[in-house]
C-alpha cells in the first residue's frame, strides 16, 4: 500500500469491481472525465475488469480514504526501455471530487513511479474541456507539451486533448522546492 496525506492507494482486487462499477454510474463525472459513457450490465463490467487484471503491463491502483474507495488510478502504455508510461486517474465518486483527493493520489502515484518504478518520464492526455483535472495536472507539475485539434467528440462536441508530460527531474526539482 502507498499512503499520501489523504489516500490511500493499494493493487486493485476482484472484491473492487462492485465499488468500481458503482462509482462508474456517475453519469456526469464519467461524461467530464472521458466523454462516453453507456449503460453497462455488472457481469459485462465484471468481465472486463477482469480483462484488465490479466494485462500485466498496467499497473492499476484503487484509490481509497478511510476504506471508501473512490476511484483509481495507474499506469499504462509503459515503455520499458525509455522508462516512460502514461497515466491516468478517475475520481467518480461525487464526495470526493474538487477537494484535493485526486491531486493527493497523483503525487503518491508520482512517487512511486519515480523513485520506486524507476521510470524517467510520466506523460498523460487530457480533454481540454476538463478545467479542474488541467488545474490538478499542473498543480502537481505536469507540463503543457502539446494539443491534438477537436481530436475527441466530447458530451456532444468535439474537443482537443491536450498532452502534458514530467520529467522525474521535474518531479525531483519539485521535491526539493517543497523543502
Amino acid at each position: 500500500m502507498l499512503k499520501g496525506k489523504l489516500v490511500t492507494l493499494r493493487a486493485i482486487e476482484r472484491e473492487d469491481s462492485k465499488a468500481l462499477y458503482e462509482l462508474e454510474k456517475n453519469v456526469e463525472l464519467v461524461l467530464h472525465g472521458n466523454g462516453t459513457w453507456s449503460p453497462m450490465p455488472l457481469a459485462s463490467f465484471e468481465k472486463r475488469f477482469e480483462k484488465h487484471l490479466e494485462i500485466t503491463e498496467k499497473l492499476w491502483f484503487v484509490i481509497e480514504v478511510e476504506g471508501v474507495v473512490i476511484g483509481s488510478i495507474g499506469l499504462h502504455h509503459t515503455d520499458q526501455v525509455s522508462r516512460t508510461s502514461e497515466f491516468g486517474i478517475a475520481v467518480y465518486h461525487p464526495d470526493y471530487v474538487g477537494k484535493g483527493y485526486g491531486s493527493d493520489a497523483i503525487q503518491v502515484l508520482l512517487r512511486w513511479a519515480f523513485r520506486i518504478q524507476n521510470y524517467r518520464r510520466i506523460w498523460l492526455m487530457t480533454d481540454s474541456n476538463n478545467p479542474r483535472a488541467i488545474a490538478a495536472y499542473e498543480k502537481c507539475g505536469f507540463v503543457h507539451e502539446g494539443r491534438l485539434r477537436e481530436h475527441v467528440f466530447n458530451n456532444g462536441q468535439y474537443v482537443d486533448v491536450l498532452q502534458m508530460g514530467m520529467l522525474r527531474s521535474e518531479w525531483e526539482a519539485k521535491q526539493k522546492d517543497k523543502g
